[in-house]
This record gives structure tokens, sequence and C-alpha cells, in this order.
């Protein structure tokens, strides 16, 4: 296997090959599509901090990111890379998400507000054409240096608490593979993705929403129940659902539940962020539009490299 990531140095070389390996356990295990699933802190430059300043409390505070390093690597017929609006390729990523959301939709592209303002990271078969998108990941950044920026996440969840840390943020949400690609290898190609990304941002924390296959949250009363007692964050990274969302769930005792019994039985994209070390936020949303009930993941980026330092493709 080789990767054609374009790089300044032999020191940057260096050390993103010993910090992009790791992802093997997470990447095994995560077979299918996502709907929003990580976010990511970052670092920002004087002039975004000046801005931002300004407009804390602006809820319209969307900025495209800049600066973004190329990355742009390959692996046999697939190429990874970071796309921006309004490259063309977007709107295959867009189309790729609407059929993998919205099977039955009569709407040809799943698109919001944010869009233009994220990376976007996609992987293209080239054995089928220079613009067949395959799998996408769209990427939110917030540096630290910036007080404030809004988030998907925020139509959800109360994720203030998050913003009075002086670190880095990334949202990475929206991810999803095609239906005939979905045997591991697309996935795990995005992680690799993200691995450099994450690096080349100095990520600090990663945190987004990650859903249950239904909007009918009773389904998962024990699941949830075992995340909120056995994976709830420190209360420095607390966060809560939006009340008019929040999934009403009576929360099962720990003792009537096997821990064990209830990891098994969580999505495997949920579980693959536990085992990396992540918390899962206090309670649930219910999202109608999507037909899912979702949680809010919060993993400190230095758990991802350690953990999952040797991401290998077989």
């Amino acid at each position: 296997m080789v990767f054609q990531l374009k790089i300044r140095n032999k020191s940057t070389k260096n050390s993103i090959s010993k910090n992009i390996n790791g992802f093997r356990s997470i990447l095994s295990k995560v077979k299918y599509v996502a709907k929003n699933v990580i976010y990511v802190r970052k670092w920002s430059s004087n002039l975004e901090e000046a801005k931002t300043k300004k407009n804390y409390h602006n809820s319209n505070d969307l900025k495209k990111s800049s600066n973004s390093e190329h990355l742009d690597f390959s692996f046999k017929n697939y190429q990874v890379k970071i796309i921006n609006h309004p490259d063309p390729l977007l709107i295959k990523a867009k189309q790729l998400r609407q059929r993998s959301f919205f099977e039955d939709s009569k709407e040809k592209l799943d698109s919001d507000e944010f869009d233009e303002f994220c990376d976007h990271l996609v992987v293209i078969d080239t054995s089928v054409s220079s613009d067949f998108v395959v799998g996408t990941y769209r990427l939110l950044l917030k540096r630290k240096s910036q007080r404030y920026r809004k988030f998907y996440s925020e139509s959800e969840f109360d994720i203030s608490n998050l913003f009075k840390k002086n670190i880095s943020m990334l949202e990475a949400g929206r991810s999803c593979v095609d239906k005939n690609y979905r045997d591991g290898k697309i996935i795990k190609l995005l992680w690799r993705g993200l691995a450099f990304y994450i690096i080349q941002k100095k990520v600090d924390l990663i945190f987004g929403c990650a859903s249950f296959p239904s909007s009918n949250y009773s389904e998962f009363k024990h699941q949830l129940s075992y995340l909120n007692h056995f994976h709830k964050p420190p209360q420095k990274y607390s966060t809560s659902p939006k009340e008019k969302l929040k999934a009403n769930i009576d929360i099962v005792l720990p003792k009537n539940i096997s821990a064990e019994e209830e990891f098994r039985s969580l999505p495997p994209l949920i579980k693959a962020y536990i085992r990396a070390g992540a918390w899962v936020g206090k309670g649930a949303v219910v999202d109608r539009k999507f037909n899912t009930t979702d949680v809010l993941i919060i993993l400190k980026s230095e758990n991802i490299i350690k953990k999952y330092s040797n991401l290998s493709f077989r």
C-alpha cells in the first residue's frame, strides 16, 4: 500500500506517519452509514479571533474554512481528498448523502446552510470516473482562537459548556458510504483521511452526533441507560439535549443493566467510539427528519491518535 500524501518536508512526514496509524479497531467494525458522527476542535488565525470576539453570540457566525493544508492521497483505484464549495464534486457528495439518508425521497440533494462553510472529505472510485464519489464526511472547524462558531449539533444539543474551553473543535458529520461499497474499505479510507486532517489541524476535541436507527427511542431504553450511567463525560464537558427534541426515557437503574450485553447491542459506530475512549453526553434527541435517535459523542483527539495508530488495509 502506498499513500501519495503531499507533505512539505521529512519532519512533517515522520510526524504524520507516527500518529495516523491506529484506527484499525474502529474501522474494522464500522460498515454502514452514519448521519452525523464527529466534531473536532481546532486552532485559528489572529484575524479570525478578532472577528469572532466581536460576534461571540452571533448565531449566524459561519465562516469558510481557510488555509487548509492540501489533503489528497490514493490507495489502489481510490482517491481521498478534501474539497470545498463550489467544487463540482460537492454536488456528487450531496447526491450520495441524499441517496443514503433518504432512499424514498424525490429530492436530489441533501444540503443545508453549513455545507458552504465546511471542508468535505470525499473518496472517489477513479476506476468508474474521476467524479464518482463513494464516501463522504463533512468537517466544520472552530479554531482555538475563535470563541464561538455555529455548529449543526447545536440544533439538537446544548453544547455551550464546550465553548468555555480554550481549545480547537471540529464537527464531522453527514458521513455516508455508497450502498455498493459497504465492505469496510471506504469507511477505513474516510477515517484515514480524517486522521490526517486531525493531525494537520492540531485538533483538541472531537464531538458530534451518533445515531440509533429509529426515532422510536423506547426501543433503546436499556442502551441509552447504559451510556448514561457508564460513559458520561466529566462535568467540564457536560452537554444536554434540547428540551423540545428530548427523548423522555425512563432511565434504568445500573443494578438492572448488564453492561456487557448492552455494549454488544450498541450500533457499531458508537461501540467504536467507546473503544476509543469516547464519552456520551447526557440524554438523547429524536430526529424525525432522519428517523433516528441521536446521542452526542465527545472524544479527545489524542485518544484516537494514541489508540488507533496502526491502521492498515488488507
